[in-house]
């Protein structure tokens, strides 16, 4: 693996150090692009020195000025590395910062940025015993949407794979094209987790000139309230900010009664014997007046096949059917739709029956070592579960899912093996950014075959939701 980092070079006076400090990395597992963006003279001195070193994994770009946004996004674009750390022409990495960021990352694989700790330096190097400017912890959000925009700051790695399913750097023209790194955590958060690494991998200096004091206090607070508003538009929350400084508090209006009309059926023939049986159920809900292109089959049941007939469509609403279940019309899935909005929920899953009446699914919850878990399966008779209740996570035979929890968490990891483990992975991510999941035992489905509960990846899950116990409670 290979962390491509990543310079916009606008000031010469601090260069040198900063270029000493990646040359100089313990791991070699790097490469350097330096891109001059109009800078001062001495900074394009330094850079044409550098180039006539000829160095095989740094390479400098001359320009004119185009804006750090820009300037980075030219950079990401023309470099190959698996991981991306932008880092700033004044400060300097610790010599160990590329190692221990790829450990972290090997360990790591879902996480779409992996954040460390920074300390400030003088203009000599010197370590300051200053408070830390921003916060270092989990983000906090409110119905889908992050409140704590101010809780990032560098050293940041980013993987590329996560960038490349971003609209990339992006900043505000009126202030330079800068608010581009905010912007990027917001984007990246929502195609993977952030993973927070408490060690020093950077060192950020302070001298009269760095490019932050530009920025008035005033200005930076316009930036954080556009990026809320950019980013509630980007993920559809029907939400409104109420206030002008983080942490953002938002609302959200009442939601109108859904209707069938406004939902996206996604059929999952998990093997080729199933194909007749998914037919038949799309069949089904088209003659009980569900519009041809709102139902979608799919061939496989996997994390990335069942990804892709989520992101089709544009409808507020998405539901996912295994061919195995009998949905009789439309009249209870109806039904669940109603109960889903009257309780505010948004994920809902529905009792499963076998054909005898027996329970296949019902009321999901986590067994002792954070085991996923599901009541009285094989019971007849059991109407302690067919109430409406808060649920730990939704299973993959039948759910309703919001339009905007999808693209808040970008989809299913597809990094599990079972599309069960990867559905309760899925439900955790959606309970993290504060959405509402709920277990609807008031309407039961028959389930023509018991879904498969293989546990293959819980090692993944367990690691990857470590610092939340409280999701497992």
């Amino acid at each position: 693996m290979i962390v491509s980092i990543e310079t916009p070079v606008f000031k010469g006076r601090m260069l040198r150090r900063l270029i000493d400090s990646v040359l100089h990395q313990s791991s070699p597992n790097w490469t350097f692009s330096l891109l001059w963006d109009g800078g001062d003279q001495e900074s394009r001195r330094i850079l044409e020195d550098l180039h006539r070193e000829r160095r095989p994994n740094v390479t400098v770009y001359f320009a004119e000025n185009r804006g750090i946004a820009r300037a980075r996004r030219f950079l990401s674009e023309h470099s190959r590395g698996d991981f991306i750390l932008p880092v700033d022409d004044d400060d300097v990495l610790p010599f160990h910062a590329v190692e221990r960021f790829l450990e972290v990352a090997e360990q790591t694989p879902w996480a779409a940025v992996i954040r460390g700790q920074r300390k400030i330096i003088d203009e000599e190097g010197k370590v300051l015993d200053t408070p830390p400017w921003f916060p270092f912890g989990p983000r906090q959000y409110q119905h889908g949407m992050v409140t704590d925009l101010r809780n990032h700051t560098q050293p940041y790695l980013i993987r590329r794979s996560a960038y490349e399913r971003t609209s990339g750097w992006e900043g505000f023209e009126d202030f330079g094209f800068a608010g581009e790194d905010c912007d990027i955590y917001l984007k990246l958060e929502e195609v993977g987790t952030i993973e927070l690494l408490d060690e020093t991998l950077y060192y950020y200096r302070l001298h009269p000139n760095r490019a932050s004091l530009v920025l008035t206090d005033e200005g930076a607070y316009e930036m954080w309230r556009r990026l809320a508003d950019k980013t509630i538009a980007r993920i559809g929350l029907p939400l409104k900010r109420l206030n002008q400084q983080p942490p953002f508090v938002y609302e959200r209006p009442p939601r109108p009664a859904p209707t069938l009309a406004m939902v996206d059926f996604v059929i999952v023939a998990t093997e080729q014997a199933a194909r007749p049986r998914a037919d038949c159920l799309a069949q089904s809900l088209r003659s009980a007046g569900v519009t041809g292109d709102a139902v979608r089959v799919i061939d496989h049941g996997d994390p990335r096949s069942l990804n892709e007939g989520l992101r089709e469509g544009g409808r507020p609403f998405v539901c996912v059917l295994d061919a195995a279940i009998r949905a009789d019309g439309a009249g209870r899935l109806g039904t669940l739709l109603r109960l889903m909005h009257e309780h505010d929920a948004d994920l809902a899953a529905p009792k499963l029956s076998g054909d005898d009446g027996a329970i296949v699914w019902a009321n999901p919850g986590f067994a002792n070592g954070n085991r996923p878990e599901t009541k009285a399966p094989g019971e007849r008779h059991a109407p302690q579960y067919d109430g409406v209740t808060s649920a730990a996570w939704v299973g993959e035979k039948l759910l309703l899912v919001r339009r905007e929890v999808v693209n808040a968490v970008g989809g299913l990891d597809e990094g599990y093996d079972d599309v069960r483990t990867a559905m309760v992975d899925f439900s955790l991510r959606a309970r993290q950014r504060q959405f509402k999941c709920a277990y609807v035992g008031a309407v039961a489905f028959t389930c023509t075959r018991e879904p498969a509960q293989r546990a293959g990846a819980l090692d993944r899950l367990h690691r990857k939701w470590a610092a939340y116990p409280q999701l497992f409670g």
